[in-house]
């Protein structure tokens, strides 16, 4: 952040509620919000300054919306970013990458809010006009804690946004013709005014030279503004200056704002300096636009329009200049890279070919091989050597103008202030000096980091408020904009461990099987033997972390035989219990099975899915039960020890199975809960299978 947007964010933050009357002219509401989890799960929105606006309010409410279950919704933490131009390119999980990404960006804007319908404004004085992007999630957490709660247990909610735009319309506009002094008034408090230049010739430096009449008594705004401020100031003097480099072919803006004092007469003319940078010469660049999003390179052709290398000379910035267009451009990755030609690999040694990358303006390189950005010496962006080449990514780069300067070093052997000079800048180092050097270069851009997610995800292009943009979809625990940070990655061990506690704890259903034919329920135990396969084969599938995994069928088959198959034991090990007789039992089964299997294929994962059976079922045997009773004239029905020891402890177990199942279940513990839950159903399968004679 350059000193004068400090200077203005900090008389933002103080008199944030100064403004003049704004007016609204754009509403985003009701967009759905997701956990981040991933880049692909953020929600985009999509705003246009006009030209000669003279502030920009962005507000934002979050709030939750009731869809289902008892109880009210939580509030929970929202993030949202805001940038001029793209796609905010942020890390809220903290996730590493291991590829080299730019970080001299355009800056934006960030808000932390809540989800309680409070509103919160940011707004932004002499913004550039044009595209915003705003982007919107709920705010991360560690996915360890997260909790893995049945359907329809407890209440559902929407998280959802609305936003808008209000803009305030400046009571002086005014265009320049770049000859003539230009006269202003402002004649009463928060009064505005826009003056409008012309497109200037690129990367020139220029003088905003202004005088006013109000005196000590006087505060005076200036802020000069093209697709990012350039330059601003808070001033009461009479006479002020400010410098400041013009963007290349755009229209830049000089916003006054009188926010102290009454009527002042202001005068203010523009020149260009005239210190004047190193010898350039510009590189001849062709853009090849491909058939797919995002896919474009540049090339550097010869006189027979092939891509040839280039030959950099001693004392002159050699200059890259390439276009990035709004919209369709910006939703991928630009990577920019340099290469020392092979010819010339091979006879120069201990080379530094040192690149910058830049937005608007080209970069200066000094005699040491560091970068000089609007006035700041930086580290260089791009590192070469003769053995490799070197690149730098920018995710969904900003529109505009850029440049790549280039030049090439050679440092001495031993040569310590080198290393240092490339890695975080210096002010001298007495052994490396410019050298003449063939290279090559490479100006492309693509979905994900050139196509591809470091082999641990795959690159899908999503959509979101009408935008396509691409991000990596990351497998096994791997996270992050590359797929490369390894946080929460399991060791090999620690997945087989998982995969073997999930199938094998479903070997508790033999005693299931063999309980049940021991007592001849035949169609139980065939029920049960399809609980003990499919469980078995859906966990091997879907646990394994695509390292040991078995897929005997599609996931989404054995999912829907795996959830089939349990409301099925449910259902028959209760009709069992209700011993209606062979006919009935008969009847029973079969139409259970037909409702069951509808009802797996409309929401498997849904509550009632699982209570249908249970409390049809618990209704059945509780009638049946008492006509027996009343038939018998005695309430010891069942027989003991099964209405006494049996029922009880069975019922006991399958409540703490499904209490663990539906409340305790966590991303972390989900292999030791589930397993449990998989033993606690078999063991009290084999306590509520009752013996025939007990319900004589």
């Amino acid at each position: 952040m350059q000193k004068g947007e400090i200077v203005l964010l900090i008389w933002g933050l103080i008199h944030s509620g100064y403004c003049g009357k704004t007016t609204k002219i754009a509403q985003r509401p009701s967009n759905i919000l997701l956990d981040f989890n991933a880049y692909r799960h953020i929600s985009i929105l999509h705003f246009v300054v006009p030209e000669n606006s003279a502030s920009a309010s962005f507000k934002f409410v979050a709030k939750e919306e009731k869809l289902s279950g008892v109880g009210s919704c939580t509030p929970r933490d929202v993030s949202v970013f805001l940038k001029y131009g793209t796609i905010p390119f942020v890390q809220p999980d903290g996730a590493k990458i291991k590829v080299k990404v730019l970080k001299d960006r355009r800056r934006h804007y960030s808000l932390k809010i809540i989800s309680n319908g409070d509103e919160h404004l940011t707004r932004i004085d002499a913004p550039p006009p044009g595209d915003w992007y705003a982007i919107a999630f709920r705010s991360w957490s560690d996915p360890d804690n997260g909790k893995i709660t049945q359907a329809g247990i407890g209440v559902v909610c929407d998280t959802t946004l609305d936003a808008d735009l209000s803009i305030e319309v400046p009571d002086v506009t005014l265009m320049s013709n770049d000859e003539t002094d230009i006269s202003i008034q402002l004649t009463k408090k928060n009064d505005t005014a826009i003056i409008q230049f012309p497109i200037f010739h690129e990367s020139e430096k220029m003088l905003l030279n202004f005088s006013s009449t109000c005196g000590t008594d006087c505060l005076l705004i200036a802020q000069v503004t093209a697709r990012k401020q350039l330059a601003s100031v808070v001033t009461n003097n009479s006479v002020t200056s400010l410098q400041f480099r013009a963007y290349d072919k755009n229209l830049h803006y000089t916003t006054f704002r009188l926010f102290r004092g009454n009527l002042t007469n202001i005068t203010l003319s523009l020149s260009e300096d005239v210190s004047k940078l190193q010898n350039i010469s510009y590189v001849k660049l062709v853009r090849k636009s491909l058939p797919d999003f995002f896919l474009f390179d540049y090339e550097h052709l010869n006189e027979n329009n092939k891509a040839s290398p280039l030959n950099l000379t001693t004392g002159v910035l050699s200059i890259f200049k390439f276009n990035v267009d709004p919209i369709y451009d910006i939703g991928g990755t630009l990577t920019v890279g340099l290469k020392v030609a092979d010819s010339e690999s091979k006879k120069k040694k201990n080379i530094l070919l040192i690149g910058c990358v830049s937005l608007g303006f080209y970069s200066d390189i000094t005699s040491i091989g560091s970068c000089v950005r609007e006035e700041r010496t930086t580290p260089p962006d791009i590192v070469g050597n003769e053995t490799s080449p070197s690149f730098i990514h920018v995710p969904y780069p900003e529109p505009g103008i850029w440049y790549l300067t280039v030049k090439a070093f050679k440092s001495d052997e031993n040569c310590l202030c080198a290393k240092n000079c490339t890695q975080i800048g210096c002010d001298e180092c007495d052994c490396i000096r410019e050298i003449d050097l063939r290279i090559e270069s490479s100006i492309s851009s693509s979905s994900c980091v050139e196509g591809s997610c470091n082999e641990r995800g795959r690159c899908v292009q999503y959509m979101s408020g009408g935008f396509v943009f691409s991000a990596c979809h990351c497998f096994a625990g791997y996270r992050g904009y590359d797929c490369d940070d390894d946080t929460y990655v399991l060791d090999n061990n620690g997945i087989l461990l998982r995969v073997l506690t999930l199938t094998l704890s479903n070997l508790a259903f033999l005693g299931s099987i063999y309980i049940a034919i021991r007592r001849k329920y035949y169609t139980e135990a065939v029920v049960y033997t399809g609980v003990l396969i499919f469980s078995s084969f859906y966990h091997a599938c879907e646990a394994g972390e695509n390292l040991y995994t078995f897929c005997l069928m599609r996931l989404s088959v054995l999912q829907f035989c795996d959830f089939f198959n349990a409301l099925l034991s449910i259902w028959v090990t209760l009709i069992a219990m209700a011993s209606l007789g062979p006919r009935l039992t008969n009847f029973c089964q079969m139409s259970g099975a037909i409702v069951l299997a509808i009802c797996a294929e409309l929401d498997r994962t849904a509550l009632w899915v699982f209570l249908l059976p249970a409390i049809t079922g618990c209704t059945l045997v509780i009638i049946t039960w008492i006509r027996r009773c009343r038939r018998k004239n005695t309430f010891k029905y069942p027989a003991r020890p099964y209405g006494t020891i049996h029922l009880g402890i069975g019922l006991l177990l399958v409540i703490l199975g499904l209490v663990c199942y539906a409340f305790l279940q966590t991303r972390k513990n989900y292999f030791i809960v589930h397993s449990f839950w998989h033993v606690c159903v078999a063991v009290g399968v084999m306590l509520l299978l009752p013996k025939r004679k007990y319900m004589q």
